[in-house]
């Protein structure tokens, strides 16, 4: 982590160990992506568990990944993003208006021009509550993922809302609340170490009370950490 905010895959946390391990084998560049047409990942789940801020750190990752800056035979757990200004990202806040119009026409523009800043040879595209597009939207969407050289990511908190085709294209993973609130205490020491606080000053019990009581929202739980740590003169990094 840093600073505050996520920078590795280890700075979230994830209700699915076989969707987790499906990014770690892209990032490890095992898993071929785009493959068999799917050329997406759709983070779904409850609010607050870091579904948009994954989604937009997922491209610097890919580029550290295919940078050779990294060396990944020691695995992507805590690889971080190499170079955040090399990584061009082109960013849809769906909802307001956006048309598929100038969803199709942004994908097509990028798509004419071979991505030679990028290290992995794709463009990047991110779309941010992508249920909230109108199904014709999504429809135009789902034609566009079968562009060549382009990564798309999505995030949504109703899964039931997306297009069929477009989930088809995709490798889904999901992100709500973790069963074990253990799985916390790690993340909160990070979180308590930026602030200059020795990690086992905060029980791990307190840490799970935290976790349990933000169910699920990575925003509540790490506020609440904030806060102990403030109390114990900590300063927010």
């Amino acid at each position: 982590m840093k600073a505050l905010s996520p920078n590795c895959l280890d700075d979230f946390l994830f209700s699915n160990a076989t969707d987790r391990l499906t990014l770690e084998l892209i990032l490890q560049r095992r898993l071929p992506f785009p493959l068999a047409g799917k050329s997406g990942i759709l983070l779904h789940g409850t609010w607050g568990t870091g579904k948009s801020t994954l989604a937009q750190l997922l491209p610097g990752l890919l580029e550290t990944a295919y940078s050779d800056a990294w060396d990944l035979a020691q695995g992507v757990k805590s690889m971080p993003v190499h170079e955040p200004d090399h990584c061009l990202t082109e960013m849809f806040r769906c909802g307001g208006g956006l048309s598929s119009t100038s969803i199709v026409q942004t994908v097509n523009n990028l798509t004419d021009k071979h991505p030679l800043w990028h290290f992995s040879q794709h463009n990047y595209f991110v779309f941010d509550e992508v249920d909230r597009l109108t199904t014709g939207a999504q429809q135009s969407l789902r034609s566009t993922m079968d562009q060549p050289r382009c990564m798309f990511f999505f995030t949504t908190n109703y899964v039931s809302k997306i297009d069929r085709g477009i989930i088809n294209r995709c490798h889904l993973v999901e992100m709500n609340q973790v069963t074990s609130a253990c799985a916390y205490v790690s993340l909160g020491q990070s979180i308590l170490k930026n602030m200059g606080i020795a990690p086992d000053v905060v029980t791990h019990t307190t840490l799970e009370g935290f976790a349990a009581q933000a169910r699920g929202s990575l925003r509540d739980f790490t506020t609440a950490v904030v806060m102990q740590a403030i109390s114990l003169g900590g300063t927010v990094p």
